[in-house]
């Protein structure tokens, strides 16, 4: 926050002397044109409102404000995308925050419910990511959270929404999609994200996917998917289970 504001006063003080730097330029160039000049003939037409002094100052005040409105308003609007983003990320792995995911599942639902298009939601944990962290290091730990993340963007659909739900924990919502399907999309993204990473540690996950249904309501298609990830851990890990 400190380092956004001193930013901030930085760009103001840059865009001051800027402003101060063109107003001399205009200055020089009004000189070197004669424009002066001009104004002060003209202006003797109209003696009374004296335009050879009140044009050029007022002309160079415009010209500054609507510079530095202009900037103002411009760095406003990309700092408020700044923190709409950064509020609906999750800041380790750029994936959607829960919180934004559970906003996109409740419009999901709803979608569903007035036009009947199925929907899944899949959500899958690292197995033992804790061995992972006390065996490799936390460093280490982030970097494959990271690394999944990327597998993630790169092997859904574009109309995907993939949100890191929890630590270890990362959830799916695939609009316009059968269990069928969910169930393909899992698998491959099981059989690519398990391999050992080093010293003999396996990076794998359990996975489980749940299809919308009209009898019944949201919360319940969460515990589902919930009870199913659940029964892939105590199926021995590393695998895919149909909630």
């Amino acid at each position: 926050m400190l380092n956004s504001k001193l930013q901030r006063k930085s760009k103001i003080v840059f865009d001051l002397i800027l402003i101060i730097i063109f107003n001399v330029l205009l200055a020089f160039f009004f000189i070197k044109t004669d424009l002066f000049e001009q104004f002060y003939h003209f202006s003797r037409e109209y003696e009374s409102i004296q335009l050879d002094e009140l044009f050029p100052l007022a002309f160079m005040l415009l010209m500054s404000v609507v510079y530095f409105l202009s900037r103002r308003l411009h760095e406003c609007a990309t700092y408020r995308s700044i923190v709409e983003q950064q509020a609906s990320q999750d800041p380790l792995t750029k994936l959607f925050n829960r919180r934004t995911l559970e906003r996109k599942l409740e419009a999901e639902w709803d979608r569903f419910l007035r036009y009947h298009e199925d929907f899944c939601v899949m959500i899958f944990d690292i197995d033992d990511f804790k061995v992972i962290n006390d065996t490799l290091g936390y460093v280490r730990g982030d970097r494959v959270l990271i690394e999944i993340a990327e597998m993630l963007i790169n092997n859904t659909r574009k109309t995907d929404f993939c949100a890191r739900w929890g630590e270890e924990e990362f959830l799916i919502l695939c609009p316009v999609c059968k269990d069928g399907q969910a169930l393909i999309l899992a698998e491959k993204l099981r059989s690519t994200l398990y391999r050992t990473l080093q010293d003999g540690v396996e990076l794998s996950a359990s996975f489980a996917v749940v299809q919308s249904d009209n009898s019944t309501s949201l919360e319940e298609l969460m515990k589902r998917v919930h009870f199913g990830l659940h029964k892939a851990k105590k199926r021995g890990k590393n695998c895919v289970v149909s909630g």
